[in-house]
């Protein structure tokens, strides 16, 4: 069974064809660590937290190229169309209490679904958070995750090998176009502790797998336990997260090379802020205090931190503008024809964004979906008159410069502005030196405070590593 080819329905791999080129267009990159772990064959459950709603899905799906079934609510099946998708693609509805309270006794046959999938040894993704949310938590999960995988192997004597892999995701933004997102595998969960519990105490057998879900998507993922520190996480991670790239490893062997990434320097970041809340809270609190007072300082005089940190002179910008302009100039033209044939479908993918500001967990999928439709119905419209008018050969051409050039403009207008942001600094240094000084004198003292609770947490992680202590003893 484990060798056996996986079926992968004409429509489900049509589909995965869309969404990956569809999100190779929306994402500046999608990075995959540890993907290795997920085998070619075989059963496999993938738990996953779920930040970003029905994007998560998409990413998950685009970067395993096994099919994978995905578990979702009941509530999408609801138009015929949209079932018949659904079903063809291997999605199987559940209930949630909150949505119709009175069919949760269907949910036996969605998992008997789950079952005969893994029987097949297929795939299945599930979000045991139930739902998504844009606080960087994994939420308590659900049970269902690991009755599945119990109760599938229960059935086969627990000899169906099932493959339990949790997954991290983790969106650099929530609201742009172009940004990036980190898919982080799990090595897969040992279930052998907890098949021995489960068939002695049956259902403490599942409460512990899914406490060992929990604790390993936490490991995974940017995991702020206390919700209302994720503002000044956020705000270290402006003023601190640079600092930090310059760390080397040498004398530090808790630093290695992957310190380095964006996501390993949040993830620190959090848990050290997370161990003073917790030893510490009063140190926290003065801390928390200076930085929300720099910050405050910040967008009172209309500044970035980055600009503290650059140490050039105004006679440097001026220089560097004046190389800029220069190729701005250049460029003007291939920008503005970007600009003329992208600008409607852009706005509309905007506006599709804007319509679930406070629904922040669909604003990405609302972009890919709403937006992608826009493109692809106005440079078909435009290709199509553009041809009638030039003949094809000119259309194909026109066509193929229309990516192309929308990407040129972006890129063209991100930076003419970063550009006047750098002239207008300019100005105000050269107006302001004083109280600039003043604000570099205090960015410096919050760096080296910032420093030394970073070198004090390293020796006490060091010193519980070295003890057999956890984390957070």
């Amino acid at each position: 069974m484990r060798g056996r080819r996986e079926k992968r329905p004409v429509l489900y791999r049509l589909a995965r064809f869309v969404v990956r080129t569809a999100l190779k267009i929306f994402f500046q990159k999608i990075d995959l660590r540890h993907a290795g772990v997920v085998p070619d064959h075989g059963p496999v459950v993938f738990v996953a937290n779920h930040p970003n709603s029905i994007m998560d899905a998409l990413v998950l799906g685009a970067v395993v190229k096994r099919k994978v079934n995905y578990i979702a609510h009941a509530g999408l099946f609801r138009h015929p169309l949209m079932n018949w998708f659904l079903r063809s693609c291997g999605v199987i509805p559940v209930y949630r209490r909150q949505d119709d309270p009175d069919k949760m006794d269907q949910n036996v046959h969605a998992f008997r679904e789950c079952t005969a999938v893994l029987e097949r040894g297929e795939t299945i993704g599930i979000f045991p958070e139930g739902t998504s949310d844009i606080v960087r938590k994994v939420k308590k999960i659900k049970t269902g995750a690991a009755r599945i995988v119990l109760e599938s192997e229960e059935k086969h004597d627990f000899r169906l090998g099932v493959k339990l892999i949790p997954v991290g995701l983790h969106f650099y933004s929530i609201s742009h176009f172009r940004s990036r997102v980190l898919v982080n595998f799990g090595d897969p969960i040992d279930l052998a502790p907890y098949i021995e519990q489960y068939r002695k105490e049956g259902f403490e057998g599942v409460r512990a797998l899914t406490d060992e879900i929990q604790r390993r998507l936490m490991e995974l993922t940017v995991n702020i336990r206390n919700e209302e520190l994720d503002t000044f996480v956020r705000d270290i991670e402006h003023i601190y997260r640079d600092e930090l790239r310059t760390i080397t490893k040498k004398g530090r062997e808790l630093l290695d090379k992957a310190y380095r990434e964006e996501f390993v320097i949040s993830k620190a970041i959090a848990e050290c802020v997370q161990y003073y809340h917790d030893h510490d809270p009063e140190r926290l609190a003065a801390m928390q205090e200076e930085v929300q007072a720099y910050m405050r300082k910040l967008k009172k005089l209309h500044l970035r931190d980055a600009m503290l940190r650059e140490s050039v002179s105004p006679k440097d910008i001026w220089r560097q503008a004046g190389r800029a302009y220069g190729l701005a100039v250049l460029g003007f033209l291939p920008a503005l024809y970007g600009i003329l044939n992208n600008f409607i479908p852009y706005r509309i993918a905007e506006i599709c964004g804007r319509h679930f500001l406070y629904e922040r967990t669909k604003i990405l999928s609302a972009l890919l979906i709403g937006g992608g439709l826009a493109f692809l119905l106005f440079y078909g419209l435009q290709t199509f008159l553009v041809t009638i008018l030039t003949g094809p050969v000119i259309g194909s051409i026109y066509l193929v410069s229309l990516p192309a050039s929308g990407f040129f403009a972006l890129a063209y207008i991100h930076r003419m502005r970063e550009l006047n942001k750098k002239i207008s600094f300019s100005f105000f240094l050269y107006t302001n030196r004083p109280l600039i000084a003043r604000m570099r004198r205090q960015r410096r003292i919050l760096v080296n405070k910032l420093n030394q609770i970073r070198d004090e947490y390293l020796q006490i992680m060091q010193q519980n590593i070295q003890e057999g202590k956890g984390q957070w003893a």
